[in-house]
């Protein structure tokens, strides 16, 4: 695998992740506040 499109897997890969946990916290907060 080329070593640019390596990085720009983690970086998508890690942007996922950020993505899950906002989502996460976003929806444990609307039920805290329901």
């Amino acid at each position: 695998m080329p070593a640019p499109l390596r990085k720009l897997g983690w970086f998508v890969g890690l942007w996922l992740a950020s993505v899950a946990v906002i989502g996460t916290v976003a929806f444990l907060i609307r039920l805290w506040i329901v």
